[in-house]
Order: C-alpha cells, then structure tokens, then sequence
C-alpha cells in the first residue's frame, strides 16, 4: 500500500476505535433524575468545583458568595445568575441576550441535556464568574461534566488504537515509517518557481515593514499596559500579548513556519539598526571575520555561555512569575520594555544577535519546536555547499549581511538555530540556498544536554499553563496568587515545585526509562545518547499540549479583545461601538473536541517520532520495539492524563 493509503487507513482504523464504543455507551446510561447542587462562589473558584450528573438530569443550583459579587455564567445552557454576598436569591439574565428582562429566584432549575445531536457529543461545558472580584478574576471557573461522556470514551478508544497501531509498526520496516531525519525525499522546494511571491518573500522592504508594523502594534500594547485599565480582562495590550500574539505565535507560525516569528521580531529590530547603520543595504568591509561593516564593540560571546542554559534560567523565570504578568498589565508592559532595551544593548557590545541566540525566552518556546514545522531552510546541493570557500552564507558580502545566527548553511541540519532572516538566500553566489516544504514532525534528535533541559522545561510549562489557567482547582491557584492574598509563602513552595518537576523529576524519569530501555534490549549506547535520544520525541505532543492551550485562552477572550479595541484604555471610549457588547465564548462546546484531537495527533507524532529517532541503528526489530516502549510510557502516560483533564 502507498504511504498515503497507509496514512489514511490507519486514521479511520482510529476514528472507528473511538466512535465504536463511544456509541455503545450511549445505551448505558441511567434513569435522569433530581440533583439538588448549592454552589459557593468566592475568590477565585467554586465549590463545587466540578458537577457531575447524567444526561437528562434535572438540576436545581442555589447560590452564595463568601466574598463579593460574582456569578455563575454557563452559556451552553444560556444562564448568567448574579450572585450577590447580601442575599440568597440571584439575578439570572441569558447570555443569549443580556438585555432581556432578568428575574429573581432562589433556585435556577434547568435539564442537563444539549438539543439535536449535541447532546450526544458535548459532554463537558465551563461554568464561570462573568463580575469582576480581583486581579485573579479570570481563573474562576468549574466545570459541568454530563454523562456518558462521549468525548473521553472517543479519546481513551483513539488512543488505544494509536498505541496498538504503533507496536504493530515495529514489524513492518518501511521507509515512511522509520525514515531519516535529514533526508530530503518527501520535500518540495518552495521557490523553485515561485516568481514574483518569492521575490517579495526575499525583499527586505517587505520584511522590514511588517516589522515596522509589528513595532506599531508593540508601542500599542505598551501604552495600553502601561497607562490603561488595570483590569487585565479589559486590557488591550494584555489581550493582544497573551491571547491574540501567542495564539498566532503558538497555534499558526510555529507548527507551520518554525522561527518565521525570528524574520519579523521588533525585539532586535533597533540592535540591528545600530550594528549595521542601515535596514536595507549591507555595508560593504571588514569586522573582524566578516565581509559586512558592523558598528559598536562587536565582541565575541563568551564560549562558555554559547550553550541554552541562559535562555532556560530565563525562561523558568518569566513562566514563575506568568499569573503575574497576565494579571498586572504594567508588569506585563515593564517586561516588554525591558525586552526591547536589553537586546539593542547587548547589540552594541557583543556581535550580531547575540540576544536572540543566547537569552531570547521566545526562541526557548520556538527553538525547539521549530523541528515540528512544515518549512525548512537547507542547501539545495550538499556537494555545492562543500565546494564553496568564501561561505558568503555565513560570513555576508554586497549582497547579503552575515548570518545574525553565526550559521553556515552547509551544517544546518535542524532548524532550531536558524531564525530564517532570509540574509543567507540574499548573499549566496550560488543560488543554492531555499525554502522546502516538509511533513510535520520531520526533526527529532537533540544535540546537547543544554537543548534536552530546554525541551523538557517547555514541554512541561505546556502542563503547568494548562493546570493553573484551566483547571478547576482553586487551592492550585492560592499557590499563585502574590496579588491580593500576598501568599509568598505558598509561592515559594509553588517555584520550588516548578523548578523540580522541571529540571529534576521529569529529566529523571525519562533518563532511567531511557537507560533501562537500552540495557534491556543490550545495546551498547552510553546512557547521555539514549537520554538525547529519548528528548526529541517530545516535541510534537509538547506543541500539541502548547495548542490546547491557548485555544480557550483565545475563545473565551474574543469578545473581550473587540470590546478593548473600542476603548483600549478603559477610559469610556467607543470607536467601533463594541465596547459594551455583550461576553460570549466562541464556540465553548467544541473547544473540548480540539483539544481531545490535538493530543491524540500530538501522541501519534511522537510515538513516530521515538521509533525513527532509533532507526540509524542496526539493530533487531525486537531490541528497537523494547526500548521504545519503556520510553513511551512516559508518553502515553502524559497523554492520557492530558486527556482526561480536557474531557472529563
């Protein structure tokens, strides 16, 4: 069978898996009956925090408030009751049209069931506070899970296939399968004849201006976080920071362009400038072992430090303090301003952009998830690329700047350096520099232990994030919260813990998974390589982790982010006429679905993706199935867990 017959067999094999017992549970279900729920409100969480009934249930929810006003907003089942700490009784409008007349009751009564056909797939809906009681306010929330739970039964029949699926690989050795990660069958060069968008593609006018254009949007966000509300809800420049730019940075740029995000980032945009003197035209001249002038002391990076660690150590930093940043809008707008001073600085001290390879925190997240993305810059001929002398691709010329990332595009072999600046097809005598287009996941080996710890670090803030801004868990967020309930203490615990599970626990687990693989399947391997090779395949599930996130980071602040561009400092403006619009989630009844599935692909990616990592070996078919599969407990393990927290 082709691979592509092949691909999609396997994906209805999957698809079947789920469906087949998620239907036959919708004839287990029980009698509906009567549940009586009081649901306490306070900051910032419920108790209940999660409400489980079947399908059918007639609910009757009364209320209270241990604090200030909030409310329980439950838009699948159009209901928005006001809870207020004075009385009893709730005000309850309908999100469907807030405007129409509200009433007054003790107890809000409504049948847990979707209509059509819904009520058979969504089995999870998010009930939340829609009163503003304090900087913490977006984490309100519980969840409502109606049984049978189609969504988990589908996932937990996917996932088993998907494994199923894998072992059964082990024994059939194709070259789809367990391919080569730099072999460059299977991708297309993508200016071979792509005339006039190519040449804009390579213009620096065109890369320059969206640049500028990002620029315009960055001084946005920091007047807006800086001098607007400090509601972060309604903050501008926090909505289009954390739900809007890292949506697109995370769910679109990374998975389909690597560091695209690097060619247009306004963070080095004025280093650049005062290196080079000019946006345009490379200067022609000698600095040091450059064909390009460049201005400012132009030292060499220390050699020590020419490794990842810096960039983690700040990464874990900022990912501490995120509830922080999301929270306070000027805290958020100082580490903006800082990020922008600190590599126009560093520009003048040390050579080319010494920030962007060494401290950057943005390429810590599309650094190693640059592997993952369907684009790839490489040589066209390896044999031209050995030919050449004067490596214009790394050292510049008239035509082109030299490599801000100190590459040569004879050894580029992974993306996760290169931050496709596009200088190196510019400068190339040779034409022999392009764009291909790959299939996802096409990268999976790590290179040092920096790198491992780095990949590892970002794979489990995706876990973090998720447990913190979409759990149900509100003990979890008293950790967090330095705000208003000065819980330093906690904090402490909280940091400790992170800097733990990160860089101490999960490393560890996967060492000795890695290392009892090889001594079980009696491969010589030094325990450092099986551990490197083990790393890799996180990065598809990791990226996948990564989407599911900030999905209803971007869905449920929609209306929020149009509300904000009508009055972006919270000061009563009204450009647009949306700024009193009415909240309501987009699509709150599929984002459960997209989640389930972006785990699943993400899971079937990397269990690939550990296979292939073992593939330059010469070893037996059984040797190679049992290292993997102590390997890919940890994956599957996390998986399902993963899994379990979206859908039930």
């Amino acid at each position: 069978m082709k691979p592509e017959g092949r691909k999609i067999s396997r994906i209805v094999a999957v698809f079947l898996c789920g469906l087949v017992p998620a239907v036959a549970f919708q004839f287990f279900t029980d009698e509906p009956e009567s549940r009586y729920i009081h649901v306490r409100n306070f900051r910032y969480g419920k108790d209940p925090s999660v409400i489980r009934c079947n399908r059918g249930d007639t609910l009757h929810l009364t209320f209270s408030s241990d604090d200030t006003g909030h409310s329980f907003f439950l838009q699948e089942f159009d209901i928005d009751a006001k809870v207020s700490p004075a009385t009893n009784e709730v005000l309850v409008f309908k999100t469907s049209d807030p405007t129409e007349k509200p009433y007054l009751t003790d107890e809000v009564v409504f049948t847990a069931k979707h209509q059509g056909v819904l009520k058979y797939l969504v089995s999870k809906s998010q009930y939340r506070c829609h009163v503003w009681c304090g900087p913490m306010h977006a984490f309100e929330q519980g969840k409502l899970i109606i049984m049978p739970n189609t969504l988990l039964i589908f996932s937990l029949g996917s996932l088993a296939a998907i494994v199923l699926l894998w072992i059964n690989g082990f024994f059939r050795k194709t070259v789809n399968d367990y391919g080569l990660q730099n072999d460059k069958t299977g991708m297309k060069d993508l200016l071979a004849r792509s005339g006039f968008p190519g040449k804009v593609l390579i213009s620096r006018w065109f890369q320059v201006s969206v640049t500028i254009f990002i620029l315009v949007l960055i001084y946005i966000v920091l007047m807006t976080t800086l001098f607007g509300t400090k509601m972060s809800g309604r903050n501008l420049g926090i909505l289009m920071m954390w739900a809007v730019w890292l949506f697109i940075l995370v769910a679109a740029l990374t998975p389909f362009g690597g560091r695209i995000w690097c060619a247009v980032c306004p963070l080095p945009f004025l280093g650049d400038w005062l290196q080079r003197r000019s946006f345009f035209y490379p200067r022609s001249g000698r600095t040091g072992e450059y064909n390009n002038k460049f201005y400012g002391l132009f030292l060499k990076w220390p050699e020590w430090l020419s490794n990842s660690w810096l960039k983690l150590v700040l990464f874990m930093l900022l990912a501490t303090f995120s509830t922080t940043l999301v929270a306070l809008p000027f805290a958020s707008g100082i580490a903006i301003l800082l990020l922008i001073i600190l590599p126009s600085l560093m520009a003048m001290i040390w050579g080319l952009r010494a920030f962007c390879r060494y401290i950057c925190p943005v390429t810590v997240f599309v650094g190693p998830f640059s592997g993952m993305s369907m684009i790839a810059l490489r040589n066209k001929s390896q044999e031209v690329c050995d030919r050449c002398k004067p490596h214009f691709c790394q050292k510049g010329n008239v035509n082109g700047w030299a490599c801000p990332y100190g590459l040569n595009v004879r050894d580029i072999k992974e993306s996760n350096d290169c931050g496709l600046c596009l200088e190196c097809l510019r400068s190339c005598s040779f034409n022999n520099v392009t764009i291909y287009r790959r299939p996802f996941g096409s990268e999976y080996q790590i290179r040092d232990i920096s790198e491992a710890w780095l990949a590892i670090a970002v794979f489990v803030t995706s876990i973090i994030y998720s447990i913190l801004y979409l759990g149900h868990w509100p003990a979890v967020r008293d950790y967090v919260n330095i705000l208003d309930k000065k819980n330093w203490d906690l904090f402490g615990i909280y940091s400790l813990a992170v800097g733990l599970i990160s860089l101490v626990i999960i490393p560890g687990i996967i060492f000795l998974l890695s290392y009892a693989g090889t001594r079980l399947a009696k491969i010589r391997v030094s325990p450092k390589e099986a551990f490197l090779n083990s790393i890799g395949s996180l990065m598809p599930l990791g990226l996948m982790l990564w989407i599911a996130f900030v999905i209803p980071m971007l869905f449920n602040n929609l209306t929020f982010i149009l509300q904000s561009l009508s009055d972006p400092f919270g000061w009563g403006w009204d450009f647009f006429g949306t700024a009193n619009m009415a909240w309501r989630q987009f699509l709150p009844q599929v984002v459960p679905w997209l989640q389930a599935i972006l785990i699943l692909a993400g899971l079937s990616v990397s269990l690939r993706n550990l296979g292939r990592s073992w593939s330059r070996y010469d070893i037996e078919s059984w040797q190679k199935l049992t290292i993997c599969l102590l390997q890919s407990l940890f994956l599957v393990g996390t998986g399902l867990l993963m899994l379990l927290f979206h859908t039930n």
